[in-house]
């Protein structure tokens, strides 16, 4: 605060302007009137107006001035010393020192080398005017201001020296050179009144210069405009005094002093309030700085809201008073369900929209007591204080879970957002923030598990489970180096004839043991690490690789056909994996089938419209697997390049005539033959459902009724 309450001390420059327009005017009436006082008249008055005394301290007064704008131009910064005002320096240097031997010489003082006297007094005295004037009119008609080098800096100081030193050279060593300017018992000559007009015609463009040119960024021309109107109004004096003593010689001493103020000013902006006010803004900046890393350090910059330091010193608070209350509080986590989904197809932008609106939500619909922390991506760590029991954040979480299902409207688009949460206590489930927050996480999962949109208390058993699926994740990775997954293959048909025309390649996990591991345990596990990206990948090169094998053994040409996952499309480059499995084994294009889910068709309908078209491009053939039982749509259907329906299980258990199933089925059949597609039926398991689907007019069929699942030497044995 102190270092910028100089800043508004000083004011603006409008206000600066306006102040130097009342002081020029009020100084032009002063002299206006000074014609009407009787007292410039009369001679023995004049005297007493203006002593010697008198003109000794205006005399000082004004080269007091001049050395303090030299002064502060030269002990200014070298970033602050630009070309006008080392000029204004330099030269009111050596209008200081000609003032001074102006003041030496003046009548009534001592003898300043040679004898004081009228003549060698103006002599200096119009030295210094014109040297001020002529660095005022320099000034004024430089177009740009710039800084100036050091070498630059000592010629102009070295420049007005040597002028000095030449009118001092001749005033006291060569007095004849010089024109009578006063002769004594006549007093001035015109020669001298000439010399003031000479330097008012100097003063006059050079302050309509300065007006013109307006305010600068490095020196404020209104005050130099000012000091030349000054100067000229104080030369007009001195062409109206009758002799040194009177009124108009001390107005003229004045205003010479008044005009050298506002030069100084003008350099006094530049040297000292201008670099002090560059000083107060970066110190103002550094703080606001400081005050934005010391924000950053405890806060979410996304959101705003407190992170992993800020709810450390929460969760510590929060444990003091409950030891000392005996009370208990809550550590809930949250995490967003599904939504990597919406990054991979709006993305990020859309992302940390829906954070930001989330966390809004999390701000209204919680009590001021509690605290709401991100801890990075889309989750979320709350803290609810002052629970009597562990029935009280019941109430709290359906609040929670009413908020975030109202519909969230993101770059145009309308989202419903659900959450799982994990739901710990102090000090019944740990009693420091790491375990807490463990116990959170693994809560939290089991409300994954169970369908999302839902909460989970912890329990101590959960441990174990969350053991059991770190072992699990870091078994699939092992597998994988090791080799411990094997294709088992269940034969497809032809249900007109009963003909081999293909063969699903199955996923198999044979541990160390040698005991198979069934699909349905490890592949969530994979789906959820994304440890099915590399593994899909394996199953790829497998099959093509086992397809191209039989058909060198002349065991027929069998159709394979491969599942893949909404994984593999979101993470890995399908296109590539597919195109090295059909390049690496020889298999044509045409006899591999990929099966699709319809969670993969409509993830992101453009990006994967163009995917499915590249690889229908390749030459492989495309089924929709398990359809029926997802988001089914004819758009979709209409828009992908699909060669088959894959009609799931699930309608086979009851397939008679007044059958729900039944109706289904013939409906997905009806469905695919106007669209020109093929179907098959998976998990036939008796001749009565084959013969049905025949009747229904499927053309394939898959199922223990035909094949159970085999090792590739078994398939055709």
């Amino acid at each position: 605060m102190l270092i910028s309450e100089p800043t508004r001390l000083f004011g603006k420059r409008e206000i600066e302007s306006t102040v130097s327009a009342r002081w020029i005017m009020a100084l032009a009436l002063l002299l206006l009137a000074a014609g009407w006082l009787p007292v410039t008249g009369n001679e023995l008055l004049a005297s007493r107006i203006f002593p010697t005394w008198l003109h000794t301290v205006c005399e000082l007064a004004a080269v007091l001035v001049s050395l303090l704008v030299f002064a502060s131009v030269w002990t200014a910064s070298f970033h602050d010393r630009q070309h006008h005002t080392v000029l204004l320096g330099a030269g009111f240097m050596g209008v200081g020192l000609l003032d001074l031997a102006h003041l030496l010489s003046y009548k009534g003082m001592p003898d300043f080398i040679t004898p004081a006297e009228p003549q060698k007094a103006i002599v200096f005295w119009l030295c210094a005017r014109y040297l001020a004037s002529l660095v005022l009119l320099t000034l004024a008609l430089q177009p740009h201001a710039r800084t100036t080098s050091r070498a630059d800096r000592a010629l102009m100081l070295a420049l007005s020296l040597g002028f000095v030193l030449a009118c001092l050279g001749l005033a006291l060593w060569a007095p004849e050179l010089w024109p009578r300017f006063f002769i004594e018992g006549q007093g001035l000559t015109k020669l001298k009144i000439v010399a003031e007009y000479g330097l008012i015609l100097l003063l006059v463009p050079t302050a309509l210069l300065l007006l013109r040119r307006g305010a600068r960024a490095r020196f404020n021309s209104a005050d130099l405009a000012s000091a030349a109107i000054i100067s000229i109004l104080s030369e007009l004096c001195f062409t109206l005094y009758a002799n040194v003593n009177d009124l108009y010689s001390l107005l003229g001493h004045l205003y010479k002093i008044a005009a050298y103020y506002f030069i100084f000013r003008a350099v006094f902006v530049v040297s000292v309030r201008e670099p002090y006010r560059r000083l107060s803004e970066e110190i103002d900046e550094h703080r606001r700085t400081e005050q934005r890393l010391e924000y950053l350090a405890h806060h979410d910059p996304l959101t705003g809201l407190p992170n992993r330091v800020l709810l450390h010193d929460r969760i510590e608070q929060a444990m003091a008073q409950a030891r000392r209350d005996g009370g208990k509080f809550a550590v809930v986590l949250m995490d967003l369900d599904q939504f990597k989904n919406v990054n991979d197809s709006l993305g990020h932008g859309a992302g940390d929209a829906l954070l930001l609106a989330v966390a809004q939500r999390l701000r209204a619909s919680l009590r001021e007591t509690d605290t709401i922390c991100r801890l990075g991506g889309d989750e979320f760590l709350l803290l609810f204080h002052d629970l009597r029991e562990r029935e009280a954040v019941l109430p709290i979480l359906a609040s929670l879970q009413a908020q975030l299902s109202t519909p969230v409207a993101v770059e145009g688009n309308e989202m419903r957002v659900s959450a799982s949460f994990g739901v710990t206590f102090y000090p019944d489930d740990g009693r420091d923030l790491e375990t807490l927050q463990r116990q959170a996480d693994t809560a939290m999962y089991r409300a994954k598990d169970s369908g999302r949109n839902t909460f989970q208390f912890f329990d101590p058993s959960m441990h174990a489970q969350g053991m059991e699926r770190m072992q699990l994740q870091h078994g699939l990775a092992k597998a994988l180096e090791q080799g411990e997954f094997e294709l088992h293959y269940q034969t497809q048909v032809e249900l007109a004839t009963g003909r081999r025309v293909g063969a699903e390649a199955l996923l198999r996990w044979r541990r160390a043991d040698g005991k198979l591991m069934p699909p349905a345990e490890f592949i969530p596990v994979a789906e959820q690490t994304g440890l099915i990206v590399p593994i899909g990948a394996w199953v790829l090169h497998e099959a093509c690789r086992q397809a191209a094998l039989w058909q060198n053994e002349r065991q027929g040409r069998p159709r394979i056909a491969v599942n893949l996952s909404a994984l593999q499309f979101r993470q890995g480059d399908i296109e590539a994996t597919v195109q090295s499995a059909l390049q690496a084994s020889g298999l044509p294009p045409s006899q591999l089938e990929l099966e699709l889910t319809e969670s993969i068709l409509i993830g992101d309908p453009a990006s994967v419209l163009a995917t499915v078209t590249r690889l229908k491009a390749m030459g492989v053939k495309l089924a929709i697997d398990d359809f029926g039982t997802g988001y089914s749509s004819l758009a979709y259907l209409s828009r992908f390049p699909i060669d088959k329906l894959k009609i799931d299980r699930s309608f086979l258990h009851q397939l008679d005539d007044a059958s729900q199933g039944a109706v289904i089925v013939e409906a997905i059949i009806g469905l695919a033959r106007s669209l020109g597609l093929r179907t098959i039926a998976e998990g036939v398991e008796t001749e009565a459902v084959a013969a049905r689907l025949l009747q229904l007019g499927c053309q394939e069929a898959q199922g223990y009724y035909f094949a159970r699942p085999v090792p590739a030497s078994e398939l055709f044995s």
